[in-house]
């Protein structure tokens, strides 16, 4: 009987660390997918982006010359999106939060943008 609850317990163990190392390795390839999304717009020079292990994505997109607000408002909406898509979980940002800016070569970061679990995305202008 001992041996089969070690057995169990080992079997459990198992497919938890089978199941968390999956979900490390999604979020990644949905992260370079994204990426790879972003690289090929024009307004667009190049993409960063960072993942902790655990909940938080950071996203950097570099841009020549300057965005409107509009403009950069469009891109944070298409990186929510497209992090969504790309990781086929309609519920995706009730599990991760997002840390987003837009950065330029003469100004530095210009825009940032947060999506925190359970709120709206929010976008301040530097």
């Amino acid at each position: 009987m001992r041996i089969i609850n070690i057995l169990l317990c080992v079997v459990v163990l198992l497919i938890i660390s089978g199941c968390s190392e999956k979900s490390e390795m999604d979020i990644l390839d949905t992260l370079t997918k994204t990426e790879e999304h972003f690289k090929q717009l024009s307004e667009v020079d190049t993409v960063a982006t960072s993942f902790d292990g655990k909940k938080d994505i950071k996203f950097r997109i570099m841009v020549e010359g300057t965005l409107t607000e509009k403009q950069a408002q469009t891109l944070f909406e298409e990186i929510l999106n497209n992090l969504k898509k790309y990781s086929n979980q309609s519920k995706f940002w009730n599990s991760y939060n997002g840390y987003f800016d837009i950065k330029n070569y003469d100004n530095g970061v210009i825009y940032e943008a947060t999506k925190i679990i359970g709120a709206d995305l929010k976008i301040v202008t530097k």
